[in-house]
Order: C-alpha cells, then structure tokens, then sequence
C-alpha cells in the first residue's frame, strides 16, 4: 500500500508535487489532498499521479475515491503495486472477485515475489487456507527471504491448526510489520530460556491479548514474569496474575517502569505460542480469568453481542443485525442483557418497542474491561458473533455460543472447535452467501430452547 514514487510526474508542477508528497508522507492526508487537487485539475490523466492520489485515499480508508482513481491508473497504464493496491481496495470493501482479478493482474503483469505475497493476503480469514500457502510458496520461491510471505503462510498454518508451523512462520510477522517489537530497556527477544526475568508485553486487538493471555501459567511455571498489557486489561489480569507486577501501558511510546526490574528478556504475548502451543494436545483450554459477577435476578440470563471487528472488510462479515435474532429472543422466562460495546442503543431500542426486554448496561461498554468481564461472569450463557467478548467468556469459563462467518479469522479455525477454550462453542455458518445467518439463528434457537427445556426439568 506505498505511495507511487512519482517518476512519471515531473511534468506536473515540481513545487505543488514535492508539497503533497511531503504531506502525503508525513500522513497529513487532509492537506496533501489539497495539493493533489490542483495537481489534478491540470493533469487528469498522469497514470501516476491518479496511482498515488489513490493510495493516499486507500491509506486513509476512503475506498470508492481510492478504486475509482486506481482504477482509472491502470487503465492509462498497468502497473503490477497499482493492481495490488486496487485488489486491497476491493478486499477492504468485500468485493472480493473484484479483488481476485486485481491481484491476478498485478501477478501476471510482474510476477514478482511481493505480488504474489499480496495476492497470498486474500484467502486468509477467507475460508481457503489452503490456497493462501500455494499462493505464498510461489512468492517464497522467488524470494526466500520475503517477509510478507512468511507471515501470510503463519495466518494459513494458524487457521489450518497447524500451530508447530504457524508459530515459527508467525515470527515473520515483525519483519512484514505486521506486528510491532517493543524495545524494553534494549533486552534481548526472549529464546526459551528458563529460569530468567522476562518482560512479556501486549500485542493486537483486545481480545487477541486476552487469548494469548492463557499461555501466562505456562510461562510463569519456570520463570520470572513482568507484564505489560493494554490499560483497559490491567485490573483483569491483576486478579488472574495476583503474583507478577503488570502495568498498562502498552499504548504509551515511552515507559519507565523498567529502570525498577532486573530484566533478562523480553517478548511479545503473541510469541509464547511458538513455546507452549505447538499442538492441539497443548491446549489446556480451562479457565484462567476470574471477575466478581455482577448481581442479577432469577431468570436465566444470557449476554448477546452481535456487532463484531475493527478492521476493514470484517465487521460485514462477522456481524449479524440485531433484528435477525427473534428465534433466539423469543425465547421464554430469559433475561437477554447487551454485551454489545458498539453503539447500538438504536438496534436495542427497536428491538424492544417489537415487546422485547434486552437489558442495557454500563458495564458492557466500561474502559475498564473487569466490569466488563463481571457482567459476562454474571450471565448463565453468552451467544455471541465474533468479537472480544468470545475470548472473555471463553477466559472466564463462562459458556459461550459463537456464530461464526464461514470466511472465519485463524482464532475460530476452518472446521472443528476453538482449541483455546472448552467453553466456547461454535456455530459455523454454512458455505455460500456470507449473509446467510438464518440456518446458523435457527439452529442456535433450537439448541437453547432444548437446554431451557432439560434446566426447567432438573429445577422441577
């Protein structure tokens, strides 16, 4: 996703272009667009300058500007990044045919490694894992040494199950700059030793951390362990890790709290899996979070999410609007309470005009993410799309029913159940149409209404 180098630009205004390119670079897109603009307005048809005026938009997530300036780019003159960029583009909107031709193009117009590295990105969290390792090998043949590569394949290997492989592929990820080393005190990365000081830090989403949080016993078992994590997860590990100092400051560039610890190494969370989860038998998946629930009433309660994802071309894919779920609410003598952290007073609000009760609470929504984890620990059940509150349920023990995409992330696997959690249950959504959820609902409905059923005989 680099910006063009503007070698077919020198004939557009030298000091408007070195303006826009400086703020382009510097990731002042409001003011680079300024430029650009004028630029434009002069030159409607320069092939580059349309390549780069499109990336800045597809940097700066403005996807109908960046395909359709992309677009037009390609057809002046085909270059294989400016199909890459195009395919990112259609991938980040869902439009993934769209996005397999782009990619196609950009391979056969300059097979390089990196094309057929970007091109390896569009079957991960895709459902074709298998596809994604032939596309990367064929990048790996061409350059040993490509880092993105490497990574992707760690994505299709993770989502296969095969952990041994994935983790060791997962390590590229740093050099692909998918994942960020963080520098404590200039330690050394952790290499396995034992009986050492190690400063673990936090990496990825929230419930990413949560997740690699479950190899924490494994590495405290034989070394010293200080942890770094996100500042909403403090108070949570703080009472499932009583014994290790934590700090969250994970979101802070510059940290001091190193100058009062002897540190021997140092290592993201999402590493310790080359360690401890290098086969399905490695998985304990028993619970190692622990909150106070919250206090609640004497009807089954369950918690429901049903917005799920940050990044681009997810939140379509795992989501499931709230209206979809009548079977499940319709469910008699049941407390339903919003898990959901998104703003979705409207959805919740429409719901119940429609004679439903879906309870909405504060703490679904807490920075704080241990008040978030008390109201899951309060519930009997939490059915849930793909979102952080699947890890925290999971984490707590608190039995969860997932409804997953058919096009799921490496977390949830292309088949079987989630090897990180006995708890959690998975849902999978049948292969076709990614919005075709009615089969998943309906069969969610049917098992609920048969638990409530056998519950409703063991208190009778």
């Amino acid at each position: 996703m680099n910006a063009q180098d503007g070698a077919d630009l020198k004939d557009v205004g030298a000091s408007i272009l070195e303006a826009a390119n400086a703020a382009h670079l510097a990731g002042n897109f409001a003011e680079a667009e300024k430029h650009y603009d004028a630029l434009l307005t002069q030159n409607p048809d320069n092939a580059g300058l349309l390549a780069t005026v499109g990336t800045m938009f597809l940097q700066s997530q403005r996807y109908g500007l960046a395909i359709a300036l992309l677009h037009r780019a390609v057809e002046l003159k085909p270059q294989s990044d400016v199909f890459c960029n195009l395919g990112i583009a259609y991938k980040y909107t869902g439009q993934y045919p769209k996005a397999h031709e782009a990619f196609r193009k950009a391979c056969d117009h300059n097979p390089t490694a990196q094309s057929f590295a970007n091109y390896s990105a569009l079957f991960i969290n895709n459902g074709t894992p298998e596809k994604g390792l032939e596309i990367a090998r064929k990048a790996l043949k061409l350059d040993k040494q490509n880092a993105m590569a490497h990574w992707h394949m760690s994505m299709c290997y993770l989502e296969q199950g095969q952990w041994k492989e994935g983790w060791e592929e997962n390590e590229c990820g740093f050099d692909a700059k998918m994942r960020i080393r963080r520098n404590i005190d200039g330690k050394p990365y952790w290499d396995g030793t034992e009986g050492k000081t190690i400063a673990v830090y936090g990496e990825q989403g929230l419930g990413d951390e949560i997740m690699f949080a479950s190899m924490l016993p494994d590495l405290m078992a034989k070394n010293n362990v200080i942890l770094e994590c996100h500042p909403r997860l403090k108070t949570l590990f703080e009472k499932a890790f009583p014994g290790i100092p934590i700090y969250g400051t994970r979101d802070q560039p510059e940290i001091t709290w190193h100058n009062g610890h002897e540190i021997d190494y140092s290592v993201s969370i999402g590493s310790l899996g080359k360690w401890y989860r290098r086969s399905r038998e490695s998985f304990p998946g028993t619970p190692y979070l622990k909150a106070d629930p919250l206090p609640r009433g004497d009807k089954f309660r369950i918690g429901i999410s049903w917005t799920g994802g940050m990044k681009q071309g997810r939140i379509r894919t795992r989501s499931i609007p709230l209206a979809w779920w009548r079977p499940i609410l319709d469910m008699p003598n049941v407390e339903f309470v919003s898990l959901q952290y998104t703003d979705a007073d409207a959805e919740i609000d429409a719901a119940n005009s429609n004679g439903y009760d879906i309870k909405k609470v504060p703490e679904a929504k807490a920075h704080d993410y241990y008040e978030t984890a008390r109201l899951v620990a309060s519930c009997d059940l939490v059915i849930s799309c793909c979102t952080s509150v699947v890890h925290l349920a999971g984490a707590l023990g608190v039995p969860c029913w997932t409804m997953v995409p058919n096009k799921p992330a490496w977390r949830y696997g292309v088949s079987g159940g989630m090897s990180w959690y006995r708890s959690v249950r998975l849902y999978r959504q049948p292969q076709g149409d990614t919005s075709a959820w009615r089969l998943v609902i309906e069969r969610v409905a049917f098992d609920l209404s048969e638990h409530l059923g056998a519950r409703q005989q063991r208190v009778a």
